[in-house]
């Protein structure tokens, strides 16, 4: 938030700092093309970076994720090292990230891995899947600036309302509830009312597979991400496409629910199947959201 001592550009600059600095040195790539030397990132460009592991852990689909994690083959914790590093890779090629939780992201893991070898089951549906959000979601621990400058070190633009940091939406409760790990939050443009991805802190969200057009909007930081696989399925909001865009722009899947009373966004899945838009729905709806947020009901 910007002070009679700060402009709202120095706020921006550091704000942007922070979310390239939390990506691990390891994880960051020096000198990357320009879009005019490499427009199509996708593929074995990002692949590149990447070991054989974790090239086959991101483009395995979400219901294969699941199988496995549920049946010990795979461990929550490898597979949540694997989507933070895709993420971070994403995210220097397109821009497409607010904000990273990566750490405590391996932390969950861990635990639904001890969770595991104690019962010799899963904790939940979702057990060991990451899961990424549009930065309009609240997380625990982790700030929400939906590409405002002036909501940053806020709640929502406001001070001292001993929310900040500290209120989780329903929808995280809900994931984590199931077993998901939550490991970033997505770029979007400052209002949301706009069909691509661009606001005054992280700039331009391209497109991977062609990074001089754009990823759409409002929730573009979700296309780039899940379109270069960096999430096998992540969370936008819709009012008049801001979920169906980004899909179609990046050729994923998604669904969204019209039919909402005012202007009003509603939740809904991207991801790259329709198998996958499925199993989070099922889930999702097997948890009764509607007995704890009214306005699911409507």
């Amino acid at each position: 938030m910007a002070t009679e001592s700060t402009g709202w550009q120095e706020v921006a600059k550091a704000k942007l700092n922070s979310i390239n600095h939390s990506i691990p040195e390891d994880w960051r790539v020096e000198s990357l093309p320009s879009r005019e030397q490499q427009r199509k990132v996708t593929g074995d460009f990002i692949r590149q970076y990447l070991t054989t592991e974790e090239v086959e852990i991101t483009e395995t689909t979400a219901t294969a994720i699941l199988k496995k994690t549920s049946a010990g083959e795979w461990t929550a914790e490898g597979v949540a090292r694997a989507f933070c590093h895709r993420a971070s890779l994403a995210h220097q090629l397109t821009n497409c990230l607010h904000e990273t939780f990566f750490d405590a992201a391996v932390e969950n893991a861990k635990t639904l891995d001890e969770y595991y070898v104690t019962n010799k089951k899963a904790i939940g549906p979702l057990h060991g899947l990451p899961i990424s959000l549009k930065d309009q979601f609240h997380v625990k621990g982790v700030e929400t600036s939906m590409g405002y400058v002036g909501w940053i070190r806020t709640f929502e633009g406001k001070t001292g309302t001993g929310k900040e940091k500290v209120f989780e939406s329903e929808l995280v409760k809900e994931l984590r509830d199931m077993g998901a790990i939550l490991y970033c939050k997505t770029s979007v443009p400052h209002t949301l009312m706009s069909g691509e991805t661009a606001n005054n802190i992280i700039g331009y969200t391209s497109n991977p597979q062609n990074r001089n057009l754009s990823s759409g909007g409002s929730s573009g930081g979700e296309g780039a991400l899940i379109g270069l696989r960096g999430s096998p399925v992540g969370f936008g909001t819709d009012i008049g496409g801001s979920i169906r865009i980004p899909a179609a722009f990046n050729g994923l899947m998604a669904t969204s629910m019209d039919g909402q009373n005012s202007v009003l966004s509603v939740v809904g899945p991207l991801a790259d199947s329709v198998s996958t838009l499925q199993l989070v729905v099922k889930c999702l709806l097997s948890r009764e959201p509607w007995l704890h947020d009214p306005l699911v009901h409507e």
